[in-house]
């Protein structure tokens, strides 16, 4: 282990070689505006995404890589530290396979890339100081649908380039990575992205439940739900026992969260995720709880879940355990920020 002072690093840019499957730049998302229509957008994976912060010791939420499927190749040209979590696409540095949930300092032409998800759909990089891109409404946030956000509104493409932000390390920890192990991690770290998916996601009913008949109701927390094709990071479209109205589908447009679950006259729930709309008119037979969405947007198209209904009570006592852990990985991951590890050679 080398003890290494960094000071200041400026003018650090990475290059797109390669732009992956789907590839956004997302911060904690445009948080204040949908009164005015303004989608929130943000990270599909919020727990994986606040955990790369702290890992690459962001003390705010800025811009990182959220990557679906297959992540992109990068050069970086400067210096940078990433840190990769959530979805294992076995993360590259140098052609190096290299552990999740540890931070890495990369140098001028050094390439990061990585290879088709092996579990899970989202992984996220992050980079110390975050993405410097244009800021609107307060967010660097990309939402395809709208055209704002990240890089004029779109996914990354080859040839592309974005800054990183100018950062300050006082004192890191370097260590020499041999490719020793791609299960060289901290496992409290190591969180549920891509992991134990299909355990029941917990919701809770809402006040139009009233539109579905009991045997709806029982239906739609007892039968087994698939993902289809149809989704996207606007929502997630599944497919299984209809789930019966007493009457219409349709309601006067009201409020829509991430989690909210609308249910239109086909009878097949669609659950709202990141990009959701501020305002929908389908019944919304319940949402999904807080804790769950991280696992929720794991979900590859194919797999079947179960919605388990839970109480409001029993909602908010799984929210204070839920947020004072995440609190507590988040403490951890910024203690373990200053040690970093370095691959030790190039393509």
């Amino acid at each position: 282990m080398i003890y290494v002072a960094l000071n200041k690093f400026e003018n650090t840019v990475i290059h797109v070689d390669a732009p992956g499957m789907y590839t956004t730049i997302q911060d904690i998302g445009r948080v204040g505006y949908q009164q005015y229509g303004m989608p929130v957008a943000g990270p599909m994976d919020s727990e994986s995404y606040l955990l790369g912060q702290a890992l690459v010791g962001n003390t705010e939420p800025v811009g990182a890589l959220e990557c679906t499927i297959l992540p992109p190749t990068l050069t970086v040209k400067g210096t940078c530290i990433v840190a990769f979590t959530g979805a294992d696409m076995q993360p590259t540095i140098n052609n190096i396979v290299v552990p999740r949930y540890i931070p890495f300092v990369c140098h001028e032409g050094d390439v990061i890339s990585g290879g088709f998800s092996q579990c899970g759909v989202r992984m996220y990089i992050a980079f110390s100081g975050g993405i410097d891109v244009p800021e609107i409404n307060g967010s660097v946030s990309t939402h395809t649908k709208a055209k704002i956000g990240g890089l004029e509104g779109r996914h990354l493409q080859a040839g592309d380039e974005f800054g990183i932000k100018p950062f300050t390390r006082d004192e890191v920890h370097v260590c020499e990575y041999r490719g020793e192990g791609h299960n060289l991690f901290n496992t409290v770290l190591y969180n549920r992205g891509g992991r134990e998916c299909h355990e029941p996601l917990r919701v809770v009913l809402g006040d139009q439940a009233r539109h579905f008949t009991e045997k709806g109701i029982k239906t739609f927390g007892s039968k087994l739900y698939t993902l289809t094709m149809q989704c996207d990071r606007m929502g997630f479209r599944f497919d299984g026992p209809i789930i019966e109205h007493v009457d219409s589908a349709d309601i006067i447009s009201d409020g829509a969260v991430f989690g909210s679950i609308q249910v239109p006259s086909d009878g097949n729930p669609i659950v709202l995720m990141a990009d959701r709309q501020t305002t929908g008119g389908y019944t919304k037979i319940g949402t999904i709880i807080t804790a769950d969405l991280p696992r929720l947007s794991q979900l590859p198209v194919g797999d079947g879940i179960h919605f388990d209904i839970v109480t409001i009570n029993e909602a908010q006592d799984i929210y204070r355990t839920y947020m004072k852990q995440l609190q507590e990985w988040l403490q951890l991951a910024q203690e373990q920020s200053i040690y970093v590890f370095k691959v030790r050679n190039k393509i």
